[in-house]
């Protein structure tokens, strides 16, 4: 096993992903999951897939993840996908934070290893937003771990800079949206 992650592997899009961007800093912290981009815990970029608008991402979990010897912690598991399902719900437009996630753990996840994690917006029903995703090996076909989601959307306001970071980016691809016709 390596004890490194090449950046440009988890930075380098899949054909048909587009980069998105999460905030690193979230009010006077950081993210729990991808506020350390180069910490021993855990690595994430995500991406969005053009064609069905799925939040993707490639994921490392690092020996500060370490559960079983070898192996992610489970709450490091849950802690990507919570992250990961909640930021699905935002890029769908919905600022939400998490109610309830449910996490099947189906195999040990070998650490220092790059997965890829799907996350997507289920159904929104008035506030509540469900979402659902999973943590995989793309090329052996084997899932390490499937969840569900549900979120409660906010007012953007309760949000502080993030909301007002949100706001801006919405007026300005409504901007966009308007010089193209």
């Amino acid at each position: 096993m390596r004890t490194e992650v090449d950046p440009q592997e988890l930075g380098t899009p899949e054909d048909g992903w587009l980069p998105l961007n999460m905030p690193r800093n979230f009010g006077k912290g950081r993210s729990f999951v991808s506020g350390e981009p180069e910490g021993d815990r855990l690595r994430i970029h995500y991406f969005q897939r053009e064609s069905d608008q799925v939040l993707c991402a490639k994921v490392w979990f690092g020996m500060g993840a370490e559960g079983p010897p070898g192996h992610a912690h489970g709450g490091s598991m849950a802690a990507v996908l919570d992250e990961a399902m909640g930021f699905a719900a935002w890029v769908a437009g919905h600022p939400v934070v998490a109610a309830t996630i449910t996490i099947n753990f189906q195999k040990k996840l070998p650490l220092e290893t790059v997965l890829f994690v799907e996350t997507w917006v289920d159904r929104v029903d008035d506030r509540k937003v469900y979402t659902r995703g999973k943590i995989f090996h793309p090329g052996k076909d084997r899932i390490f771990a499937d969840a569900e989601g549900l979120f409660i959307k906010q007012p953007i306001e309760h949000f502080g800079a993030l909301g007002r970071t949100a706001k801006m980016r919405e007026a300005q691809a409504e901007q966009e949206g308007c010089s193209d016709t």
